[in-house]
């Protein structure tokens, strides 16, 4: 890493910093950046899935929903505490992942795979809702509580969102370390082209089952946090509406990249709260604004990191250029001029 990767490494270590201080003396942002950092560990099991093995993934609100609803059955129900209920909601989140693989990794990808994950997930909406016994179907579950450490109550939001940044921050360091192993390689060598990866003995099925069980573990990991911090779970928060946004923010901030998770799930999640103010224009401008991204970034936010201001000039220039038919008409011009 040259010395100017680690200039920029190193500044957004300490604007993440500077934003976890700020945000705890305010507990109207500390809320807005604790379901922030929620979302973020979710968009990063997004990124494994859709970035780095390019399977497009919409069900992601679902496994969230699992992890949620298993924390909170064996908390109310079981008396079993938060910490006990972090690992067996991980694992049953994957179990799930890797039953939803099987037959939905033998489709050819695009818009079969988002279609059969976006039904996945209303699948288990309707579970939710059906299984009254464990779940309280639409009433829900409700009196779900903060985990404590010794004296330490996460009852407050400003512990809690600490507590949040600190699981966030295990998930990144934890995904990065599985990217620059050999799976990460395979990953992205899947990405690149999977008949490639076929042809030179790598097994595509069975990392891309990988992929699957770590995104949706991870999304488990999320649900457990999420359970504590409303208090209340209901089957509709966990539809197939909030998965798009979920891959909008993977998107937004970059769909290759853990930090661009990151990035897009802080910006979208806070977003829409900076243009409350807006009233009935909020959303429209949000729409606009996330569509705006991605027409002039279609790598994401993460593309101008570390670019200077000429560098990010050009790239916005380039894409313009694209987007108006400039560069095509200058290659036909280029064309005729050449065969005449």
């Amino acid at each position: 890493m040259d010395k100017r990767k680690k200039h920029i490494k190193y500044f957004m270590m300490l604007v993440l910093l500077g934003v976890v201080i700020a945000l705890s003396f305010s507990n109207y942002f500390v809320f807005v950046g604790t379901n922030a950092i929620i979302n973020a560990i979710a968009v990063m099991g997004i990124v494994i899935i859709s970035g780095y093995a390019k399977q497009l993934h919409l069900g992601q609100s679902a496994f969230l929903g699992i992890g949620a609803y298993v924390s909170a059955i064996l908390m109310t129900k079981a008396g079993i505490s938060f910490w006990l209920t972090i690992p067996v909601a991980m694992v049953i989140a994957g179990v799930f992942g890797w039953v939803l693989s099987i037959p939905t990794l033998k489709l050819k990808g695009g818009s079969y795979l988002a279609l059969v994950t976006q039904t996945f997930g209303e699948i288990i909406y309707v579970l939710l809702l059906n299984l009254t016994f464990l779940t309280n179907g639409p009433f829900g579950i409700t009196g779900i509580q903060a985990p404590r450490v010794g004296p330490i109550n996460f009852v407050e939001l400003q512990p809690y969102f600490f507590l949040c940044v600190a699981f966030m921050v295990l998930v990144y360091i934890m995904l990065k370390r599985i990217v620059k192993t050999r799976y990460g390689r395979f990953f992205i060598a899947i990405r690149e082209s999977e008949d490639a990866a076929r042809s030179i003995g790598i097994n595509t099925r069975k990392y891309k089952m990988i992929a699957f069980v770590i995104a949706t573990s991870v999304a488990g990991l999320a649900g457990v946090l999420y359970g504590p911090f409303i208090g209340y779970l209901s089957p509709e928060q966990f539809r197939w509406q909030p998965s798009l946004i979920l891959v909008s923010m993977a998107i937004v901030g970059g769909l290759t990249s853990l930090e661009g998770g990151i990035i897009g799930s802080i910006l979208l999640t806070f977003l829409p709260e900076l243009l409350r103010s807006t009233d009935r224009m909020r959303m429209i401008l949000y729409g606009v604004v996330v569509i705006l991204t991605l027409a002039f970034l279609p790598d994401g936010m993460m593309s101008l990191v570390g670019k200077k201001p000429k560098e990010m000039k050009a790239i916005l220039s380039r894409q313009w250029a694209v987007l108006s038919d400039k560069e095509l008409r200058r290659k036909k011009k280029k064309a005729r001029a050449t065969a005449k």
